[in-house]
């Protein structure tokens, strides 16, 4: 996954460090074109033979470093002399010209630096060295651009420390503010995104404060989730047509049949027109499920339990099943919730426990702490890689099922408006358990 903030942060980093080293180019390019070519290389000259020079309290010396045999190397016109008004250190003293003042005085000297320029340019420097005062006069040096770069870059090496210090705090300040601009925008079209109905999902992402840069993507976000909304706006009112189209011609059919004189015929278009009435029955949940604003009240889960249990009582004794209810913890807890859901979610659960209990089985009803309810039967149980999908629409797990494939779908559905969560378990001794949870009721509410 790629970073927006570290791509932005190595890219202006990759930036400021070009532009420093253009600037630090710049300097240098400018020193040597406005430089007298002549005095610029004596004073290269006079730098290098500075670093060599060794006094001592009798005599002074002077090394014959690296870049000072180079300049002797390529340099036939050189001279220079080094004393520090004791001893003298001469090379090429026969090229020497006189020189203005006496090398041997021995006495207070100030430092001083005399550039000569025209067709014999000249260096004469006087420095302090090692506690010494040490004057170093030459002439005719030329030294290499490896050197002159080296001599620049020692003479700004502490300015460009210092424009480096600052250069970078100013490119971190524009990296941090860079990265906290586009994170913030980015962030509030996120939680933006994150507060859209999934029911009706339309294009409510701001447009209003969003980068120009990100406009499109966000104009496209919302013209997709516009479609989206349109599409199943569509699919909601078509399930919910054909649903109500449906219930005349099942219910008239239903009465036809009863009048059949066949009673194997009757039974088995019974059966056929029933499981067709609950699929329309499921589809007509669906279709109001996400269509319309559920109200929500104070709702005591035990009783509803309760209630539900007591008019699923025939269809329960019709199925040879045991079913007991369970309260557990607080029994007088409320939950915000809307009663004709919760209790058709039960009824589902109770409902599917038995189309897929086996002979003779236990369906067991647990409500916990007025919040949680459990609905376990000990049927063959699903497979844990299935239970992900046993909540899809018109999915049933058994061939031989006479279900719609719709029952854990609306159940899911409700829970998804209760802000709640449904899950799926396995049981130790075989079966499946299918675990409601309700949000706690908040303080102060209705």
């Amino acid at each position: 996954m790629t970073s927006l903030s570290r791509a932005l942060t190595i890219r202006l980093s990759l930036l400021g460090i070009v532009l420093f080293t253009a600037f630090i180019g710049a300097v240098i390019a400018f020193a040597l074109i406005t430089e007298d070519p002549g005095v610029l290389r004596n004073d290269v000259t006079s730098r290098i033979i500075q670093q060599g020079v060794r006094p001592s309290a009798t005599t002074v010396q002077v090394e014959k470093t690296a870049g000072l045999s180079q300049i002797e190397r390529t340099s036939p016109s050189l001279w220079y002399l080094v004393s520090d008004g004791r001893s003298v250190v001469e090379y090429a003293p026969e090229l020497r010209p006189g020189l203005p003042i006496d090398i041997r005085l021995d006495g207070p000297t100030i430092a001083a630096q005399m550039r000569v320029g025209g067709e014999n340019p000249l260096a004469f420097d006087v420095v302090e060295k090692d506690g010494s005062r040490i004057i170093v006069a030459t002439r005719g040096g030329l030294p290499g651009w490896d050197l002159i770069l080296a001599h620049f870059l020692r003479a700004i090496a502490g300015s460009a420390l210092a424009i480096s210090v600052v250069f970078g705090l100013l490119i971190a300040g524009a990296i941090a503010m860079s990265v906290s601009y586009i994170s913030d925008r980015l962030r509030s079209a996120a939680e933006a995104a994150a507060k859209i109905d999934p029911k009706a999902p339309r294009g409510l992402l701001p447009t209003e404060e969003t980068p120009v840069e990100l406009m499109p993507l966000t104009t496209a976000l919302n013209a997709a989730l516009d479609k989206i909304a349109g599409n199943m706006e569509v699919q909601r009112r078509f399930m919910n047509n054909v649903a109500h189209e449906l219930r005349t011609p099942l219910t008239v059919m239903r009465g036809r049949i009863d009048a059949l004189p066949n009673d194997q015929m009757r039974l088995a278009l019974t059966t056929d027109v029933s499981r067709l009435t609950t699929i329309v029955s499921s589809m007509l949940q669906l279709a109001r499920l996400h269509s319309t604003e559920l109200p929500f009240e104070p709702l005591q889960l035990n009783g509803i339990a309760r209630a539900v249990l007591a008019d699923l009582a025939p269809l329960i004794l019709s199925n040879g099943a045991d079913v007991a209810l369970e309260e557990e913890g607080e029994r007088r807890a409320l939950i915000q919730a809307n009663e004709p859901t919760v209790r058709a979610a039960i009824a589902n659960l109770v409902d599917n426990a038995l189309r897929h209990a086996q002979a003779k089985s236990t369906i067991l009803v647990k409500v916990i702490d007025g919040a949680v309810v459990e609905v376990a039967d000990d049927g063959v149980g699903i497979a844990p890689s299935d239970r992900p999908q046993v909540t899809e629409a018109f999915n049933r797990m058994s061939p031989n099922s006479t279900g719609a494939g719709l029952g854990l779908t609306i159940v899911r559905d409700i829970m998804a408006a209760h802000g709640g969560t449904l899950t799926i378990l396995g049981r130790p001794g075989g079966g499946t358990m299918v675990r409601l949870v309700f949000p706690p009721r908040e303080s102060g509410g209705a």
